[in-house]
């Protein structure tokens, strides 16, 4: 199996599992995919999850409570302690702006609580995860929780603008050498300044942004795959111009070198 694009190495002791779940065909333009986290962290230790997240919102249901959070420009950190289980759902880039009551742009690195987005299930979806009976049981029941709320909140699904900018996220995601926004505008037959505002307007971002966004997910992804020392052939494997380039660009969003990163794959081994 691939190593997943988005989460880096965890750091410290203890254990926690974050297992995919994808959601209904009818949801398949407003939710990506579902994840549900559960975790084990011995008395005094400390556990750090690290995501290169995805361009889109994350609406994360953990302790009772709802919270959607908007695109995160900078690494993602989250510490663990303890025992404990979180339902997420990444919506798809099309989703967010429907469901925020503001614009994109201002909820960039931040969130918004439940109840500005109507969501009035988070008690129960918590619940189900907690009751009695297999992982499994358990997670089908939150999810089922969660998209007959969606259904209801978004009945008419993703909108025009939203279906557009979903399938440009996803050929960034998916196509090999996609690395300017003049290649996104002749493949899309889209002007530039029409492209820059159906980002900005549905992610809050820019489609600069998405595209080295994307090469950093796939650096981590092949520097975690074992691709690495020759991290020069990394860099030149994404379309950077050079090395140094590569590394600022890595170190700016992971505060770590991409040399130190590998150390730390090496460090962890396999298997761990």
């Amino acid at each position: 199996m691939d190593t997943p694009r988005g989460p880096l190495l965890p750091t410290g002791t203890g254990w926690a599992h974050v297992e995919r779940i994808d959601p209904n065909p009818r949801l398949g333009e407003l939710v990506g995919h579902y994840w549900v986290a559960r975790w084990e962290i011995p008395a005094d230790a400390d556990h750090e999850q690290r995501i290169l997240t995805y361009p889109a919102c994350n609406l994360v249901i953990e302790d009772g409570t709802g919270t959607l959070y908007g695109p995160v420009t900078r690494l993602s950190t989250k510490r663990l302690s303890g025992c404990g289980s979180a339902l997420g759902v990444l919506l798809r880039p099309a989703a967010g702006a429907l469901l925020s009551p503001r614009p994109m742009h201002e909820i960039v690195d931040s969130s918004l609580p439940e109840g500005d987005i109507g969501l009035d299930c988070a008690v129960p979806i918590d619940a189900a995860l907690q009751a009695a009976g297999t992982p499994e049981r358990q997670q089908a029941a939150a999810i089922g929780l969660f998209e007959e709320w969606l259904l209801a909140r978004l009945p008419d699904g993703a909108d025009e603008d939203g279906l557009l900018v979903n399938r440009i996220c996803r050929d960034i995601e998916t196509t090999p050498g996609l690395q300017r926004v003049q290649q996104l505008t002749e493949r899309w037959q889209i002007g530039e300044r029409r492209l820059q505002r159906l980002v900005r307007s549905r992610l809050g971002l820019t489609p600069k942004w998405l595209l080295q966004r994307h090469r950093l997910q796939e650096a981590a992804a092949l520097i975690g795959r074992g691709m690495g020392p020759d991290l020069s052939h990394v860099a030149y494997a994404l379309g950077y111009a050079d090395q140094a380039h590569f590394t600022r660009d890595f170190a700016a969003v992971t505060g770590m070198s991409p040399g130190e990163y590998l150390r730390q794959v090496n460090d962890r081994g396999p298997g761990r």
